[in-house]
């Protein structure tokens, strides 16, 4: 006898749960478990349509890139978030094994003087102290850390998709709204280097 919400499910025979809304439990975990606490992504707006000609795309482009502007700060914000976090590595245990032995050897041989000879417990204990304790503090700093650029990380994203949301006709992906593309884009359609815009998503 199946409990309420469950169904066997067609292709694998195994039971299924579900909520009362009919979507899979496990699923909703899974994504509960992908999110690891963080606000949830903003999701982005439909696109407006592509303007009919180059001169109207020109105008357009140079009207969204004032809008933009304002969000200069929170790209390059984000990107030293990304460089940031891409820079940080977890602690070693290997190398805190090494650096817990010598420094345990030079505390055993400044203060194995005043034991007898042959006391090589107090090494061991002090290697093993030094180097526990130290790794758990270097995982904890590391969590710490990783956990509070994923959160900066995030909330900037949902400030640029909320500010990308309120734009008025825009017909550029987010990753298009950078000023460096900006640039390129109103360069290239300016000068006749690029036919349009489509053609600019196509070659990039």
């Amino acid at each position: 006898m199946l409990d309420k919400g469950t169904r066997i499910c067609p292709f694998c025979g195994e039971p299924v749960t579900f909520d009362e809304t009919g979507r899979r439990v496990d699923v909703q975990a899974g994504q509960a478990a992908e999110t690891n606490g963080l606000p949830e992504l903003v999701a982005l707006r439909e696109l407006s349509p592509v303007p009919g000609t180059r001169e109207e795309t020109i105008a357009e482009l140079r009207r969204l890139q004032k809008y933009f502007s304002d969000m200069d700060e929170k790209y390059a914000v984000l990107e030293d978030l990304w460089m940031m976090s891409s820079r940080w590595r977890q602690p070693s245990r290997s190398h805190w094994l090494i650096g817990g032995g010598l420094l345990a050897l030079l505390l055993y041989l400044l203060i194995g003087i005043h034991f007898p000879a042959g006391v090589i417990v107090l090494f061991l204990v002090l290697w093993g102290l030094i180097s526990y304790l130290g790794y758990q503090r270097s995982w904890r700093a590391y969590l710490a850390h990783k956990r509070k650029t994923e959160l900066d990380i995030r909330t900037t994203e949902n400030q640029i998709r909320n500010f990308y949301n309120d734009a008025t006709r825009c017909f550029l992906p987010l990753d298009y709204t950078s000023p460096e593309v900006f640039h390129e884009l109103i360069l290239g359609l300016d000068s006749g280097m690029i036919t349009s815009f489509e053609d600019y998503r196509i070659n990039n």
